[in-house]
């Protein structure tokens, strides 16, 4: 049998693939585009060459991958899926496993809210942006960069924003609305401990 026999197949590299497009579709709330990408272009690095300086190991890059949400960012579902991709490759390089963060390491999870849209519910613009602003406020408290005092007074600027949140004629749903606020403003009045007693993971 010869090379250029049909049957004849050479064996191709064992390295990963790391050619995942890095396009995906902006939406009105998504994940921060430039995180999204300065972490993706990182990945891709680390597996087209581990060595290289600025590389991440797969604990690294689950670490790193706590993205904020924005108003017109990436859509998450599809990051999150590039995202799988390239740790997969990257875990076949490194040898490591990706598994999450032992509990009580890492970032602490924020809300990922959706509102039902209805005839006249608040505007949903300004209610992305409120909600965004207590994502915000439970970061700084859940990272110890705001005390009780602080996160207290975010609350209270928060239902404040609320109550003089616009309608309009298609809006985010009311009643789902004020249940994520009155949650957030809950955990920033319960203060660093938490509302349990015990201090947050992300602490």
């Amino acid at each position: 049998m010869t090379d250029s026999s049909p049957e004849f197949r050479p064996s191709a590299p064992s390295k990963p693939a790391a050619d995942v497009p890095l396009e995906f579709d902006v939406v009105l709330r998504g994940y921060d585009r430039r995180q999204v990408l300065t972490l993706l272009e990182t990945l891709q690095r680390s597996v087209d060459d581990p060595a290289a300086p600025g590389t991440v190991t797969p604990r690294e890059a689950r670490d790193r991958a706590a993205f904020d949400l924005v108003l017109r960012g990436f859509d998450r579902a599809q990051v999150d899926a590039a995202f799988e991709r390239l740790m997969e490759s990257l875990t076949a390089v490194r040898g490591e496993e990706t598994g999450a963060a032992p509990e009580g390491e890492g970032r602490a999870e924020l809300p990922v809210v959706e509102f039902d849209r209805v005839l006249r519910g608040y505007d949903p613009i300004a209610t992305a942006e409120l909600v965004d602003a207590g994502a915000e406020a439970l970061r700084a408290l859940r990272g110890g960069e705001s005390d009780a005092a602080a996160a207290r007074a975010a609350a209270a600027a928060l239902r404040d924003r609320r109550d003089a949140l616009p309608r309009t004629l298609r809006g985010s749903d009311r009643q789902q609305v004020d249940g994520a606020v009155d949650a957030i403003c809950a955990e920033l009045e319960s203060g660093p401990d938490g509302p349990d007693g015990t201090r947050g993971s992300g602490a």
